[in-house]
């Protein structure tokens, strides 16, 4: 049975990222296209160590892969998870101010936030 990460380093479409600090691994990202939308980029994955939380590391590194990647964007963050919904409100505004969009979708059988934004 294939791992569910194979496709990050077979399909030039998914793509992973490392996030260091001081040549520390630091956390990673994981980015697609959104399997039921492909012309719009997902965050399937996004983490970061709870030593580098709070300290700007996932900020940089994601304004990083929107600079590498502009384009049609969501990230899903699970209905209970408040301090991961602050966090990307957050990041999004700081890039896009107010345009981008949160609501509640479906993602295969889970009620999730969907925040959407473009960077063109």
């Amino acid at each position: 049975m294939p791992s569910t990460l194979d496709s990050y380093w077979l399909d030039r479409n998914h793509v992973p990222y490392f996030i260091y600090v001081d040549d520390v691994l630091a956390g990673f990202a994981l980015i697609r296209p959104y399997p039921t939308s492909p012309d719009r980029l997902d965050v399937e994955q996004f983490f970061v160590l709870r030593k580098y939380k709070g300290q700007g590391v996932g900020k940089e590194a994601f304004e990083e892969i929107l600079n590498i990647h502009p384009g049609k964007w969501q990230i899903r963050v699970l209905k209970e998870n408040e301090p991961a919904l602050a966090f990307w409100k957050s990041v999004v505004s700081h890039r896009v101010g107010e345009n981008f969009e949160v609501c509640i979708d479906i993602d295969i059988d889970l009620e999730m936030h969907f925040i959407r934004f473009d960077t063109e």
